[in-house]
């Protein structure tokens, strides 16, 4: 798997969003809570909105629109998902988060992988 140098380790914090580029892509970094660092698509699928301006929220990707909030690992829709009837959260879309690591003080993006369906 192919990795690209984005952003400088210490640029990359918590709660909010760092935007960068990946392959041509806008894409947002942040860290977790315990310092992990984390990629996700730029836009949020529920209404198409850019997130830039959106935070970590308990260790969710929380859009600063509507508060629509994302698993940062699987990418999957955490609210209104959770709250709503069965038949309606099925069809709320996730999120694409990237494979991310970090070394030699740079914070490195991967392959975009789907949200998960579940």
């Amino acid at each position: 798997m192919v990795f690209e140098r984005v952003a400088r380790s210490e640029d990359v914090r918590g709660p909010h969003f760092l935007r960068v580029d990946v392959g041509g892509r806008p894409v947002l970094l942040s860290r977790l809570a315990d310092g992990t660092p984390v990629a996700f698509d730029r836009i949020c699928p529920h209404e198409g909105n850019p997130m830039d301006d959106g935070v970590l929220w308990d260790n969710e990707i929380d859009c600063p629109h509507h508060h629509y909030t994302y698993d940062s690992h699987t990418g999957e829709n955490r609210f209104p998902r959770r709250v709503f009837p069965a038949a309606e959260a099925q069809h709320v879309k996730g999120i694409g988060v990237f494979d991310v690591r970090e070394e030699g003080g740079w914070v490195l993006v991967g392959q975009r992988r789907k949200p998960s369906a579940s």
